[in-house]
């Protein structure tokens, strides 16, 4: 019996010894590795917060929260314009920081390289997800003829039917006492527009006033990108990552893949579409898909193309009622532009929009206090000099867009909605308090060989949209909302938007929508 105990004891003893031992050597890695990373690091010299010096907690931390623009916003303006966010991560501030960053190439490929930042598998890259430098060229080229001026005529039809369609619904429902959902109207408007442009899908948002299977996964995967991105600094507990998304969210993204490439092979069967689209470019030359790679390639471009264009241009649309709302002296700028510079409904094109000066600064003015581009676009560093800075090899670099249009060294009053400050100084309404504005300071479609190829698209959309609304109806919020959108916003990989009500009253002029 005393023999049985002993040797009882004894492994007990043995088993605790291990343990011990195995979390010891835990111990003493987690400190030299602390250690390393505060005092002997390449970054060790950049300041920042010490948990983002040592860990990737502060940065998985801020972007859960949904808040990650507005954290590094303060760090910038606590630590300095280079910031460590993570143990091998900067993030810079300054406008040449974006040129250095974005802007060199070497034999036509970017300099410094993407980062697995948005990486969502081989299938899904191609584009704005691809790593591979080579490979987004390939597609980029194919791409590029859609955004010609010739190309976006053909294409104006498409969204214009939209908006009006939009227009026509508001007429029904725009004077309702409890008012109208923008959030709802504006994701129904973009996706039906972005699905169509992309690949002629009619998803009839606002006909049925219903939620589509597309929309829904664009909702869900726009929680989840950040999910997987951020679970990508923790390798050892990566297969959890699903453990932290509702279910709701999990199951229309494991469909993706297969929702998307089956959404190619339809338009595919479409032989003559009844518009061109972006898929027709990716068609072109004979590379009709094959193979089942090849389907779920061409969907995972068709959804980059359409989570692109949905998420930047809802963004916008909403930004910009919203501060027009809150902001009745430029509201009523922009109004009296509008109708006063058209004799008719008809009247209203896209060339003759991009002469009204008021329209585009308004559309540039909430792009700049909620630009759609905060993610930092992530680079990895080639050994190379950062805004008078040396990087070294192999560390992640990024910028704020967020951060840099929303500071005071770049413009006067950051916070405050003014449409004045991009005027010309010949405009009856330019403030020469703006005059020290550095108006290249807003980086809302990015730069380089990877800025975004719809920029002008998103332009033409933007105005035929606003001009068309304005002209049709008089606004305004329903009473008794509390909106704040610095407070309210959350951001994830695009923006999660506070409800907002508001009414359309019809304007007595002539017009056949």
């Amino acid at each position: 019996m005393l023999s049985h105990k002993s040797e009882y004891g004894e492994n007990l003893w043995a088993t605790d010894g291990i343990a011990g031992l195995f979390l010891s050597a835990i111990f003493i890695y987690a400190t030299s590795r602390c250690i390393y990373n505060l005092y002997f690091h390449p970054l060790a010299k950049f300041p920042g917060p010490k948990l983002a010096a040592v860990s990737n907690t502060w940065y998985a931390y801020h972007w859960f929260s949904g808040r990650y623009p507005w954290a590094i916003q303060t760090a910038l303006k606590k630590y300095g314009d280079v910031v460590r966010i993570a143990p091998n991560e900067l993030v810079f501030i300054t406008p040449q920081a974006f040129h250095d960053i974005y802007l060199p190439t070497q034999n036509g490929l970017e300099l410094f390289p993407k980062t697995d930042f948005q990486n969502r598998g081989k299938n899904l890259g191609g584009l704005a997800w691809e790593e591979d430098p080579i490979r987004h060229r390939e597609v980029a080229k194919k791409m590029l003829p859609a955004f010609s001026m010739r190309n976006m005529r053909a294409m104006e039809p498409v969204f214009t039917r939209y908006i009006e369609e939009f227009i026509s619904q508001m007429r029904e429902l725009g004077q309702a006492k409890k008012g109208v959902e923008l959030v709802r109207w504006i994701h129904w408007l973009t996706m039906d527009t972005s699905a169509d442009l992309t690949s002629g899908e009619k998803m009839g948002q606002m006909k049925t006033q219903k939620d589509s299977p597309n929309l829904q996964v664009l909702l869900a995967f726009n929680y989840l990108t950040t999910v997987i991105q951020v679970f990508k600094r923790f390798p050892l507990i990566q297969p959890l990552q699903y453990l932290f998304a509702p279910v709701s969210m999990i199951l229309p993204f494991l469909r993706i893949e297969s929702h998307y490439r089956e959404a190619v092979k339809r338009r595919i069967q479409r032989q003559t579409p009844d518009h061109v689209d972006y898929i027709s470019f990716m068609l072109k030359g004979g590379n009709v898909p094959k193979t089942k790679e090849d389907y779920t390639h061409l969907g995972g471009i068709s959804l980059q193309v359409m989570f692109a264009g949905f998420g930047a241009m809802s963004d916008w649309y909403y930004s910009t009622m919203v501060y027009l709302l809150q902001n009745p002296a430029a509201y009523n700028l922009l109004v009296a532009e509008i109708r006063g510079s058209f004799e008719s409904y008809e009247d209203i094109e896209s060339e003759k929009l991009a002469r009204l000066e008021y329209l585009n600064a308004s559309l540039k003015e909430s792009l700049r206090l909620i630009p759609s581009l905060n993610s930092g676009m992530p680079r990895l560093s080639p050994g190379a000099i950062v805004d008078g800075v040396w990087v070294a090899k192999g560390t992640h670099v990024q910028t704020s867009s967020w951060a840099v249009s929303r500071s005071d060294r770049y413009f006067h009053n950051p916070s405050i909605f003014s449409p004045e400050r991009w005027l010309p100084s010949t405009h009856p309404q330019y403030d020469t308090k703006f005059s020290g504005d550095n108006l290249k300071a807003l980086f809302a479609f990015s730069i380089g060989v990877r800025g975004c190829m719809g920029k002008e698209m998103a332009w033409m959309q933007g105005r035929l949209f606003f001009a068309k609304l304005l002209w049709c109806f008089d606004l305004s919020m329903v009473e008794g909302q509390d909106i704040c959108l610095e407070r309210d916003l959350i951001h994830y990989g695009f923006f999660e938007k506070p409800e907002v009500r508001f009414r359309l009253t019809p304007v007595d002029k002539e017009s056949k929508v």
